[in-house]
């Protein structure tokens, strides 16, 4: 079974999910529920997290949460193993209680903080069991309003903070926000995720998919593969040029046989690059995809049999791995 990417650094920000197996309840009764925050009470304080907003519905969680240490796969075994024991053995039964690994997106700092806490909180409105987030006991949102005492490990002031200095200010701001959600729902913040894994911006999530190009690969990871970064086609062109001691247009111009800069460029871009064959072809001149495939399929049978050609795509390729590296730092 593939395993999911997994980056866990220090002071990460995380939104996490985990479901029942087959959309089955995790809880039955408020008992149930209590075991379940008594057992995050006991990972949170353990593991030093800062969790933002919470919520445990019927048949899955949220958290959004920071860590100081990098330890979220420990404290997410801890708390799902230590409640799937507690609950097979009260429940007298036996096998999978969660639906596999839970699910973490990495969060760009503070830059969704307002609107993934709105989004938590806003879920038992969402699946129809209130109409009004404070009248769910399960989550986080009666202690933004302090309308009771809240945990140590609970920290509403850093996204209270985005809105107003003045405690009581930023505390009736941050009910107008969320109930603002409840005439017109907000579009989910997990909708812009990259790949899975990031919420950021453009620029950061880049940042990050250098990072993840510069680790081996991790057997039975592919979105490790899918999220590493890749040059765009500009670089590629670029480093082709060079290369070949030709200008970028000869190497996009569509109507020249015999253009092994051409050739070389189209052969990385569709090895290398992130984009569908499509898209390269749509690059290298409006052409089809059948003949960027036909490109390629020359090219590879050519490097089998000529070192000199093999050794100048792989210098290519490394040129552009340096390029990356030297971006990164």
């Amino acid at each position: 079974m593939a395993r999911p990417l997994r980056i866990e650094i220090e002071d990460g920000l995380y939104h996490v999910t985990s479901r029942g197996w087959q959309r089955q309840v995790l809880v039955r009764d408020d008992r149930d529920r209590q075991r379940w925050l008594d057992l995050l009470d006991r990972v949170a304080m353990r593991c030093g997290w800062r969790v933002f907003a919470c919520v445990l519905m019927s048949n899955h969680f949220h958290l959004y949460l920071r860590t100081p240490q990098p330890n979220l796969s420990a404290g997410m075994h801890d708390l799902n193993s230590g409640y799937a024991s507690d609950f097979n053995r009260r429940y007298r039964r036996c096998g999978a209680l969660l639906q596999g690994r839970f699910k973490a997106v990495l969060v760009e700092d503070q830059s969704h903080a307002l609107e993934l806490s709105r989004y938590v909180h806003l879920n038992p409105v969402r699946a129809r069991i209130v109409e009004r987030p404070e009248e769910y006991g399960w989550s986080s949102y009666r202690d933004y309003l302090r309308t009771r005492q809240a945990p140590a490990w609970l920290d509403c002031d850093t996204v209270l903070g985005e809105l107003a200095r003045d405690c009581s200010q930023a505390r009736r701001a941050y009910r107008r926000f969320v109930e603002a959600g409840l005439s017109q729902s907000p579009a989910s913040p997990l909708e812009a995720v990259v790949g899975g894994m990031f919420l950021g911006s453009g620029e950061w999530v880049d940042r990050w998919r250098r990072r993840l190009a510069l680790e081996p690969l991790r057997e039975g990871v592919p979105a490790h593969r899918q999220l590493a970064w890749r040059p765009p086609l500009a670089d590629i062109v670029a480093a082709v040029s060079e290369a070949f001691d030709v200008e970028p247009a000869q190497v996009l111009v569509s109507r020249r046989h015999g253009n092994e800069a051409r050739s070389a460029a189209i052969y990385l871009a569709r090895r290398v690059a992130d984009e569908a064959v499509g898209a390269i072809a749509q690059y290298f001149g409006g052409v089809t995809s059948a003949a960027i495939s036909k490109v390629v399929a020359r090219v590879e049978d050519r490097r089998g049999g000529d070192r000199a050609w093999d050794r100048r795509l792989a210098k290519l390729w490394e040129s552009l791995r340096a390029s990356r590296d030297s971006a990164k730092s």
